[in-house]
């Protein structure tokens, strides 16, 4: 006998017909949102000047990075005859390397044919195979500078080191699956060639998957041929349904291969886990003991909205699964589908243990969510480079950021510095509206002004003068900032916010400026050493409030940039001058490379006087003579005063213990000469003293 069981469904699912419907609206509306993605690009080509192509091809990479297919993919073209390239990516701890390729369209969603997919394949394989052996720049004009020896001498150097080869093509067009590829091992059998390919279709299916259009919804018996056996806990609880079952490791990497870290939203390490020795063992038991797995491993904890089961002879089966999340077992499910083209794995042999929590409290949704994700993930340690979205410092930005309006020399601004906090969130909230409300969106927020965590990062590491933890990437620069951050705990206010926006706009000048050039590459490594540069020809004390207010950079700095770009390209690339390698790329990720820049940076002319940040209050207005003044006081003040008082007043038990603690580190700051800077140090330290001296204090 068997009984079907709809959780929240009576008769024919109501989730089925809103999933068709849904369906038929996104397949009509695709052309309106290819005419938008391709309109702008078009509009970013206008602005910034750039190659169209290449802003084509950063834009649909954005999507598959979004997706946390690929690490962070950079543009770098390159064709002859045979071998083209117009991205890369390289994961060392991931052991992948990416070679992307463009395929235009000649049509606003034009059918890419088959034979085009091939020879996109065919030209990154051959460029991978002559990089691999010196060959690709044969009869072919490349300066020795040029960014594209440096991407060959990087895949020359991951030989022995990676695991899987993934090669791409991407297009603005629409491709038949059929067309691509199933996986290889290399003729060595050192690693695997998987093919892919990234069309319209698959980008706006991103598109709708983070705009919450397109949920996980998982049909088991109909896309995978299976029914998962499980056991549903006592209904005691109100708020949450909880079924254990086993999951095939078969059926998980496919549910994976397809939806990526869509899997994984509430999962708070996200894709930072999938690394490391632990990765190793799974994989290793994944070769060597599939039959294992289930006992070795903990399993993966689960979350949906709804779920389907039926019942066969008292067995419960599950069916279907509705939003489906991982809340913890990202690095669990990522090994598995990574193994899906492994010859030396045999997943039928693999199955997982599996919890899911069905929410049934849908108006504290993400709260239940959130702390089940938390307590899951409890049972390791979360690292320093698992910093929350929800951290107070990345909170206070994004609200700065949704109050701040951009200066425009007249009492009504229009715009305003968008802070992403999360991944994907301007495109999400972009795609909640429409009509008036979207373009009412997209004047507020300009896209470029958009400013994501890593950006943060970058102009941040830049401004202290550490542009060798810049080059070494976003991703790894970022975990660095994230420890800086945790270690110091800056106060988050509008002039903070305003200072970190201005940073931005001088590294983008920079940006512009080294691009102008033609310099032949590694602009990124020139854009962080010029910014540490200009941070240490003004002793960090830049005047920021004018870049703000006029958002733009001064006159002088441009000169300033002018001059330093021959400076640091001949340091950064000038084979044998100061003890430079000839691997450009792994020279500027070395803190010699800066030191040895700053010997040269110190026979240079610093910024004069009045380009220096002047005194400002909190909200970035400039103090005037009396507040001036008031700061001057308390700067005359010796450091022997401060500790006689400190002394004092513990001895009579005078001022109150935080007045005591203060007054004992104002006398260490003026001892190492370091500045009274703001008007609020400098009311409270003049306050103590007046408190004292009525108390009786003499010195």
């Amino acid at each position: 006998m068997i009984n079907l069981i709809k959780v929240k469904h009576d008769g024919l699912s109501l989730k089925m017909i809103t999933f068709a419907l849904r369906n038929q609206y996104i397949t009509m509306d695709i052309k309106e949102f290819a005419q938008e993605f391709i309109g702008n690009v078009k509009i970013s080509v206008e602005m910034t000047g750039s190659d169209y192509d290449q802003e084509l091809a950063a834009s649909i990479l954005e999507y598959i990075e979004d997706n946390g297919e690929v690490n962070a993919p950079e543009i770098c073209s390159f064709q002859k005859t045979r071998s083209r390239i117009t991205a890369y990516d390289y994961n060392d701890e991931a052991e992948s390397l990416d070679l992307f390729y463009l395929v235009k369209a000649e049509t606003l969603l034009g059918k890419v044919n088959n034979s085009k997919v091939q020879q996109g394949f065919n030209f990154l394989m051959a460029f991978y195979r002559e990089a691999m052996t010196g060959a690709l720049f044969k009869n072919v004009d490349v300066a020795p500078s040029d960014e594209i020896v440096e991407v060959a001498k990087l895949v020359q150097s991951t030989k022995g080191h990676i695991s899987q080869l993934r090669i791409y093509v991407i297009t603005d067009g629409l491709t038949d699956p059929s067309a691509v590829p199933a996986a290889v091992e290399s003729d060595d059998n050192d690693y695997v060639i998987e093919y892919n390919v990234w069309d319209m279709q698959r980008v706006y299916q991103q598109h709708n998957i983070r705009a919450g259009k397109e949920k996980v919804e998982i049909d088991f018996p109909t896309n995978y041929n299976t029914e998962l056996q499980c056991l549903k806990m006592s209904e005691q609880n109100l708020f949450v349904d909880a079924y254990l079952a086993i999951i095939p490791g078969i059926t998980l990497a496919k549910i994976y291969k397809q939806y990526q870290q869509v899997l994984l939203e509430k999962n708070v390490r996200t894709f930072l886990q999938f690394k490391g020795k632990v990765n190793k063992e799974i994989r290793k038991t994944l070769r060597t003991a599939p039959d294992m797995f289930f006992s070795y491993n903990n399993g993966i904890s689960t979350t949906a909205s709804e779920i389907e089961t039926k019942e066969i002879d008292g067995t419960l089966y599950i069916t279907r699964l509705y939003d489906w999340q991982i809340v913890n077992g990202g690095q669990t499910t990522a090994s598995i589908a990574a193994s899906i083209s492994d010859k030396e794995v045999d997943l039928s042999k693999v199955y997982v243990p599996m919890k899911i929590s069905v929410i049934r409290d849908a108006e504290h949704n993400d709260e239940i969510i959130k702390s089940i994700s938390v307590s899951a993930n409890s049972q390791t340690a979360i690292k320093n480079s698992d910093f929350s979205a929800n951290d107070p410092y990345l909170v206070d930005l994004e609200k700065f950021s949704r109050s701040e309006w951009v200066p425009n020399g007249n009492n009504k601004p229009v715009c305003k510095w968008y802070f992403e906090r999360t991944r994907g969130q301007y495109i999400d909230q972009l795609a909640q509206l429409n009509g008036y409300n979207e373009k009412s969106f997209k004047i507020e927020y300009p896209k470029k002004q958009k400013i994501t965590k890593t950006d943060i990062a970058k102009y941040e590491v830049s401004w202290l003068q550490k542009p060798y933890e810049v080059c070494k990437g976003a991703e790894k620069n970022y975990i660095q900032f994230v420890a800086t951050i945790k270690r110091e705990k800056p106060t988050i206010s509008a002039r903070y916010f305003k200072n970190l926006v201005a940073k931005g706009i001088l590294f983008n000048s920079i940006d512009a400026i080294v691009k102008s050039k033609n310099l032949g590459g590694y602009k990124a490594n020139m854009n962080t050493y010029v910014m540490a540069a200009i941070s240490f020809l003004s002793d960090g004390q830049l005047d920021l409030t004018y870049i703000w207010e006029h958002q733009n950079i001064q006159h002088e700095v441009v000169e300033k940039i002018e001059k330093l770009i021959p400076l640091v390209w001949s340091h950064l690339t000038g084979a044998g001058v100061g003890g430079q390698s000839s691997n450009v790329g792994e020279w500027s990720k070395k803190s010699d490379c800066w030191s040895k820049l700053k010997i040269r940076l110190g026979e240079l002319e610093k910024f004069s006087d009045d380009m220096m940040q002047p005194d400002t209050n909190d909200d970035g207005s400039y103090l005037n003579e009396t507040q001036q003044n008031r700061i001057q006081e308390a700067e005359k003040i010796e450091p022997n005063y401060w500790f006689a008082l400190a002394a004092w007043a513990k001895k009579n038990d005078m001022l109150t213990p935080m007045e005591r603690k203060a007054a004992f580190n104002y006398g260490t700051m003026r001892s190492r000469n370091r500045p009274i800077t703001s008007l609020k140090q400098a009311l409270t330290a003049l306050k103590i003293v007046e408190k004292a001296q009525e108390q009786g204090f003499n010195c």
